[in-house]
């Protein structure tokens, strides 16, 4: 039998040793829970009872468990600074401010599934889209975990964007800026990165990317990561199947049409038409 306590002192002395890495994380199924908690309370009926008082009370568990998960994200400062007390009552504050914008993002919401009803005609009605379509579980996420990141909570926001990438295979990074009545159709293989701009009324099909055409480094050969990466997509763009769109510098007009697996690298005039035949080819419309 191996002598497991000669292995884990092994692993504890090992130059790469994680035993030094953070006392303290969040936790992947108390993320669970609040992301549950989250949906019941900004779609009612659907997940939970619109009854006043059960909101209020569902609101209040979520509350707590969205402070310590905040709490246990921001510990790692805790320790430095020697102020458990005082990081745990700024997480208490910095969750009730998540919660004070939850009508906002469920105001966005309802648009995005607006957009997602009359831009889809599989769809039957609200009810199917809101039950049933990834994106729309992707969106509610990534929407809290975007205001998470507006107010500087750390890591926290990553995981929540991490758990909605494992259940629907889309991934939103929470720093990205996404705009008002997106809609994300089929969704499977979709990747916007941090730094992109999504605008208003925008579709996303199946297999997009939202990526980097390089990562810039500095005269030491160290990657510099506060540099805008991804494109900004401008508004009522249509992105269809596997489209590509790379670079921080690049810009997709208003009103344009990304075809299916087309690879752009370059910005393009608003109206235009990117077309994937042997080649990308684009084709400027007029308005």
């Amino acid at each position: 039998m191996a002598d497991l306590k000669r292995v884990v002192e092994q692993l504890k002395n090992n130059s790469c040793t994680w035993f030094e890495g953070r006392a303290c994380h969040p936790e992947a199924a108390e993320i669970d829970r609040m992301i549950g908690l989250a949906r019941q309370v900004l779609l009612p009926n659907y997940f939970s009872s619109a009854n006043v008082e059960k909101l209020c009370a569902q609101m209040q568990e979520l509350r707590t468990i969205m402070a310590g998960q905040i709490h246990r994200a921001m510990f790692q400062k805790c320790i430095e600074k020697d102020a458990t007390v005082e990081t745990r009552a700024i997480a208490e504050a910095q969750a009730d401010a998540v919660i004070e914008r939850f009508p906002e993002v469920q105001q966005i919401l309802h648009e995005d599934v607006v957009e997602t009803y009359n831009g889809d005609p599989a769809a039957t009605g609200y009810d199917e889209i809101i039950l049933t379509y990834p994106g729309i579980f992707a969106l509610t996420v990534y929407r809290i975990a975007h205001v998470m990141v507006e107010l500087n909570i750390p890591l926290l926001p990553r995981m929540m964007g991490e758990h909605a990438h494992r259940v629907t295979g889309i991934e939103l990074h929470p720093g990205a800026t996404i705009g008002r009545g997106v809609m994300i159709d089929h969704g499977t293989g979709i990747v916007v990165g941090e730094t992109a701009v999504v605008g208003d009324h925008v579709k996303i099909y199946q297999g997009v990317t939202l990526g980097a055409l390089y990562f810039p480094r500095d005269e030491s050969g160290s990657m510099v990561r506060k540099t805008k990466r991804h494109p900004t997509v401008e508004d009522y763009v249509v992105l269809y199947a596997n489209a590509t769109v790379l670079g921080g510098d690049t810009v997709i007009g208003h009103h344009s049409v990304i075809g299916s697996n087309a690879w752009i690298t370059e910005s393009l005039p608003p109206y235009s038409k990117a077309l994937y035949q042997t080649e990308t080819v684009v084709h400027t419309r007029g308005v």
